[in-house]
């Protein structure tokens, strides 16, 4: 029997932080700088990632379906810089943020924020990536995570809001180790971010139900819808954790 084998990818300070699990358990966590060296270990069945996945020039339908399920913590979900800006850095058009913001407003009337802008590098590796084949998945954790808990959580850089989401992830049987290789340069809160992508990730690969934010939409990039993946909750079932913590 074929085993499923996806990835959970959050960008952190070295690269990215990446969350392997095979058959829903998880494997060898790891920092790498560049994501095509994750890649390299496939192929996987589907990579969850916590970046913008599809461009447009204008806003995207589904940074204001994710911002609905955060009342309270919509800026959290940042707006994606338009393609226009993306293909304008790839080719060493635009250098700076403030060329970036003017490219921008001309093409949408609005420009880009200054987090935008330096994720920018992270964005155009992706969609090199997504252009080359990669089964890539855009991700919000934070929406993830609040469908898992009805509600948004405490802010992720506080300690309610690590062991929070630490907790939930634990009922998943998304047992994080308390160290891995490279862990000095991966925030706690890129760590959880990259665990709950790959247990979406593990639901697009057919472990369990996903939805699709906004769940249909008209906006397409190279011919593919542009959503952001959720998964269903499951059922909640009391017992004892499958899998003991890992150190």
């Amino acid at each position: 029997m074929t085993s499923r084998r996806v990835l959970g990818v959050d960008g952190c300070s070295a690269g990215w932080v990446v969350v392997p699990l095979t058959d829903g358990v998880v494997g060898d966590v790891e920092v790498v700088a560049h994501l095509a060296e994750a890649l390299q270990d496939g192929p996987f069945d589907a990579v969850g990632v916590d970046m913008p996945i599809g461009l447009v020039d204008g806003p995207r339908e589904a940074d204001a379906a994710a911002r609905r399920l955060l009342p309270g913590r919509a800026s959290s979900v940042f707006s994606a810089p338009p393609r226009t800006v993306i293909d304008g850095a790839r080719e060493g058009v635009l250098l700076t943020h403030a060329q970036a913001t003017a490219r921008a407003a001309e093409a949408t009337g609005a420009g880009i924020s200054m987090q935008a802008w330096r994720l920018v590098p992270r964005i155009i590796e992706v969609d090199d990536l997504v252009a080359a084949g990669h089964p890539l998945h855009e991700v919000h954790p934070e929406a993830a995570f609040a469908m898992l808990a009805g509600a948004p959580l405490p802010r992720k850089r506080s300690w309610a809001g690590i062991t929070t989401r630490r907790a939930i992830l634990d009922r998943l049987d998304v047992v994080l180790p308390d160290r891995f290789p490279g862990d000095e340069a991966a925030a706690p809160d890129d760590v959880v971010d990259a665990a709950v992508c790959a247990w979406v990730a593990d639901g697009i690969a057919g472990a369990g139900a996903v939805v699709s934010l906004p769940e249909t939409t008209g906006q397409l990039d190279r011919g593919r819808p542009i959503v952001i993946t959720a998964r269903v909750p499951p059922p909640v079932t009391p017992g004892p954790r499958t899998h003991p913590r890992r150190t």
